[in-house]
């Protein structure tokens, strides 16, 4: 537990909760994506930001395919829950320290426009250090959001599996119509004439690489 003073208020004190990690507690502590986008922008730190989680499902998909014992039962389950639970560890000590991070270059920052009110302080050193604290967290939040998309592309695949359900790629515009027309084996769309068609609204297509059969999808 760490213990730490509000900041300007000598009898408020902040404790820091440890809570046990969990896919819901990374999803309510990740970085928001809107902010991210721009910080990677700004500091030049794009790094494939919008393919780690499809990477993540499909390396998950696979690993599921060719290592976890297909027969549906409480064994598989728990291989299942161990695959998920370090990755989820990792992203949400990857979203505390990015917090931590953000919070040290605020105080930095405003350590320097403080000092260039009031004079009579090293500015070059103060300006060095809230640079250097400003990049650390920017790189902090840019390796919270990339691991938090890894362990969520993750967890989709492994929620796939314990449904017992095929493994497919994600697919936003599918997943939209399946939300708000109905379940994907029943969609349809109607042509100019009233006639019922395909609804061009489907999943992506991408095999597996099973290392016994060749093309095969993992099933729960």
């Amino acid at each position: 537990m760490r213990i730490e003073f509000m900041p300007g208020m000598t009898n408020v004190v902040r404790f820091e909760v440890r809570v046990e990690p969990s896919l819901e507690l990374l999803l309510d502590i990740a970085p928001d994506c809107r902010e991210v986008d721009l910080v990677a922008e700004a500091f030049d730190l794009d790094r494939c930001l919008h393919k780690a989680r499809g990477a993540a499902d499909l390396a998950m998909a696979e690993h599921i395919l060719n290592n976890v014992p297909p027969e549906r039962g409480a064994r598989r389950r728990r291989a299942l829950d161990r695959l998920l639970q370090p990755l989820i560890g990792q992203a949400v000590d990857a979203c505390r320290l990015a917090h931590r991070a953000g919070e040290v270059a605020r105080r930095a920052n405003q350590r320097l426009v403080e000092a260039q009110i009031e004079g009579g302080y090293w500015i070059d050193a103060l300006k060095e250090n809230a640079t250097e604290r400003t990049n650390e967290a920017a790189r902090r939040l840019i390796e919270a959001h990339i691991a938090s998309e890894e362990a969520q592309g993750a967890a989709r695949a492994v929620s796939i599996a314990k449904r017992g359900e095929e493994w497919r790629p994600f697919n936003l515009r599918a997943e939209e119509e399946a939300l708000f027309l109905g379940a994907a084996s029943k969609r349809i769309a109607v042509n100019k004439d009233g006639e019922a068609i395909a609804s061009p609204f489907v999943f992506g297509h991408h095999r597996l690489r099973s290392r016994s059969s060749e093309g095969a999808n993992p099933r729960g």
